[in-house]
């Protein structure tokens, strides 16, 4: 497997300064969480071999890191890191503990027969106190328990930086005269019709439009924050007076369509939309073509956000400002991942060898409560890697060091390559969170208004049709906002869509939400 590297200095610099700072650590004497994250006590005894799926964000395998070499040490074993990918588990090359990123890929290995069940009361009995809040959320354990079996540990995430919701053009709004930040669908629509007609950029040119959208994102059909104020929002399940739809056929969805056609068919939408992405449609914001999109709350709440900062670099002189989701007929909302982040799932080997099962547990403890594993792994040395925002604090938000701004500098080291992400307790999050951020999270997101029934629970048949429904829906709703086709023709979408497969998915998630999720 290919592997990154640093230049032989940067490297053999770093590596002797985390061995010298970080290894020597293992041995002093540390307040801890949990004894359990503790150095295994007998350091004498065979190192114990796991194979680790590394972290499925990474790009590729970098062998004997310090990171690694610090996790060997800590929890005397032997890692070998590995890339995961769909071919490797086909072959069987199976690592014995590695990251999965929705319910879906869990349900897929399951099916394949790689992954090992897991008892609950292990879980609970093996990381307490990651188990106890966890269970704030315990629906998460039912998306990944197919018959009857648990099959992966859930990840959570209570506030959500990357929740969607409006940002504005202030300078925008202030050349066309609005001096309210838009907050109910009829204002959006004054200040989007605004932009489009009323030269916000003084150019004297036609060349402006309200806003645009994401038609072809891999999991919906863009315009989240409109469908939303409809209260639905397609490919996502909703359960209505005890039953369970899909947000794409339901009325309301029609009822955004029927909106989002007039703003199209009166120039008010980048005709660009069918194309665009979410960085596409930044570029446009900048550029001035466009003058409102759906951002994540963490790029644009604070100064140092990324899209801020792009936008400084870009047009210095033009202002944003963050506002609510529109409300609507329906309220509003955006689309909402829920409180569902990543799995843990173990390989189907690790079931015959007791001994490497309560080590990876072992490690699953002290990737969750203690704070020298987790920040080893996801955040490196403090004072060399990172360190807290504010000079002299010792909670808070946190900022990367000079050399290692970029991703790969971080992997080159193992920082991130074994990072378990937020399998972490919320204490841990209290302590190593942006007070700041969290407040605009609370402030701005809209979850959780509109959120999955099932939580992206896996369906059986998902396999068999999703994929082409999503693509239909894509390509239904594409045409009947660009005019190409009348809105007459959502109900022949319907009929395709149930007759397509839709029927089967909205039988197996009823029977899944009323045997797994009713309340």
């Amino acid at each position: 497997m290919p592997n990154y590297k640093m230049k032989p200095v940067a490297l053999t610099v770093l590596a002797a300064s985390m061995a010298a700072s970080v290894l020597s650590g293992c041995a002093a004497d540390k307040k801890t969480t949990s004894e359990s994250s503790q150095p295994s006590s007998t350091a004498a005894a065979k190192p114990i071999e796991i194979t680790w799926g590394i972290q499925f964000q990474a790009p590729a395998v970098v062998a004997d890191t310090p990171v690694q070499k610090w996790l060997e040490q800590k929890f005397n074993i032997k890692i070998k890191p590995v890339k995961v990918t769909d071919a490797s588990i086909a072959s069987g090359d199976v690592p014995d503990v590695f990251m999965l990123g929705d319910p879906s890929n869990v349900s897929a290995y399951q099916a394949q027969g790689v992954l090992m069940d897991l008892d609950p009361n292990m879980v609970k009995d093996k990381m307490p106190e990651y188990y106890k809040d966890v269970m704030q959320s315990k629906a998460l354990f039912q998306t990944v328990t197919f018959s009857d079996k648990l099959w992966a540990v859930p990840m959570f995430i209570d506030l959500k930086p990357y929740d969607l919701t409006m940002l504005w053009r202030k300078d925008w709004l202030d050349k066309v005269g609005i001096t309210k930040l838009p907050e109910t669908l009829d204002e959006f629509e004054q200040a989007a019709y605004a932009f489009a007609k009323k030269d916000p950029d003084g150019n004297g040119k036609n060349d402006t439009y309200g806003l645009t959208g994401t038609a072809t994102s891999t999991w919906s059909t863009g315009f989240y924050s409109i469908f939303g104020a409809f209260g639905v929002q397609p490919t996502m399940w909703h359960e209505k007076q005890g039953a369970i739809m899909n947000g794409s056929i339901m009325p309301e969805a029609k009822a955004a369509l029927e909106k989002l056609r007039k703003w199209y068919a009166d120039g008010v939408i980048d005709p660009e939309y069918i194309t665009d992405t979410q960085d596409s449609y930044r570029k446009k914001l900048y550029n001035s073509r466009i003058g409102v999109i759906e951002e994540q709350v963490g790029k644009a709440a604070l100064a140092d956000g990324a899209t801020n900062i792009a936008m400084k670099d870009i047009n210095p002189n033009a202002k944003l400002q963050l506002g609510k989701n529109p409300k609507g007929p329906g309220g509003s909302g955006s689309w909402d991942w829920g409180v569902k982040s990543n799995y843990i799932v173990l390989g189907n080997k690790v079931k015959n060898d007791p001994a490497k099962l309560n080590k990876i547990f072992e490690i699953l403890r002290a990737e969750s409560s203690d704070e020298e594993t987790i920040n080893m792994t996801s955040l490196g040395v403090k004072g060399t890697q990172w360190d807290f925002a504010a000079s002299g604090a010792t909670s808070g938000a946190t900022k990367i060091l000079t050399g290692f701004e970029k991703q790969e500098q971080r992997d080159a080291v193992g920082i991130r390559l074994f990072s378990l992400g937020n399998i972490t307790t919320r204490a841990y999050r209290d302590k190593y969170s942006n007070p700041q951020l969290n407040e605009a999270v609370r402030t701005y997101s809209s979850a959780p208004n509109q959120t999955d029934a099932l939580l992206f629970a896996a369906l059986p048949s998902d396999g068999k049709y999703k994929k082409d429904l999503t693509a239909l829906t894509q390509k239904y709703f594409a045409q009947i906002i660009s005019g190409e086709v009348p809105l007459s023709d959502f109900d022949k979408y319907v009929t395709e869509w149930k007759a397509k497969g839709g029927d089967e998915l909205t039988k197996e998630a009823n029977e899944m939400y009323q045997k797994q999720f009713k309340k």
